[in-house]
């Protein structure tokens, strides 16, 4: 059998990562040039920005036109189990968080709205488009769906000052009970691109799902582009018991 050979790209990727931590860089550190790396690793520049756009993806670098590869600050971690607000988790870390809406607008519900949110046909829901903004950095574009009949007057709110979450139990007395959510990878499109600050066709995480009361009634569809950089989605895994 023929031995494995990794591929260039990661095997330069592999060290990239090994010189960060042999010269044990932190955050704000920056990596030799790119020529310099290159001609010690003797690799072409192709291959060399095939790897760092890989660990960009990753939260291990980040690049700016003045600095060519640093060492950035480490990803914020968010647990796929937390069913509480965005508002609430950005708080818990001591930061600072701002919307930033770029749409509120009634429709009419699309049939796939419709069957996903439990309605009858010709219902209205409010879609909310809103830049989430992290220590007034860029962080994801959310688009949450409600639907009016179960929160009437929501409409009305002024939403880039407002969780949704918060609004549903001190307004209207709806705790979340549960949800689902799905997630995968995205690339930014141009649109995206502009709103995130972040170069088209850069890596992102898309997630969408639906959230319910406790009595188990949808109240809210949502689905977020946000920047794998700067977040890391985490599992826990749990042994059931028999």
């Amino acid at each position: 059998m023929d031995k494995y050979e990794s591929r260039p790209r990661d095997r330069i990727a592999e060290q990239i990562e090994c010189y960060i931590i042999e010269h044990n860089l932190k955050p704000g550190d920056a990596l030799p040039s790119e020529r310099q790396l290159c001609e010690a690793w003797q690799c072409n520049r192709m291959t060399f920005r095939a790897a760092a756009k890989r660990l960009i993806s990753a939260g291990i670098l980040a690049s700016t036109p003045l600095v060519n590869y640093y060492i950035p600050e480490p990803r914020l971690v968010r647990n796929l189990q937390d069913l509480g607000s965005f508002t609430e988790w950005v708080n818990s870390l001591g930061k600072t968080l701002k919307n930033r809406c770029l749409s509120q607008a009634v429709l009419s519900a699309s049939p796939r709205m419709t069957e996903r949110l439990g309605l009858t046909k010709g219902s209205e829901v409010l879609q909310i488009v809103r830049v989430r903004l992290i220590d007034a950095e860029p962080i994801s574009v959310d688009t949450s769906i409600i639907p009016l009949e179960r929160f009437p007057g929501i409409e009305n709110e002024d939403f880039e000052n407002l969780s949704i979450y918060g609004l549903y139990k001190e307004k209207y007395g709806v705790e979340l009970g549960s949800g689902t959510e799905d997630i995968s990878l995205t690339f930014a499109d141009e649109w995206e691109a502009v709103q995130l600050e972040i170069p088209e066709g850069s890596a992102c995480y898309f997630l969408n799902g639906v959230t319910y009361n406790a009595q188990n009634v949808p109240i809210e569809l949502f689905k977020s582009v946000t920047r794998t950089e700067k977040i890391k989605f985490i599992s826990e895994l749990r042994k059931e018991e028999s």
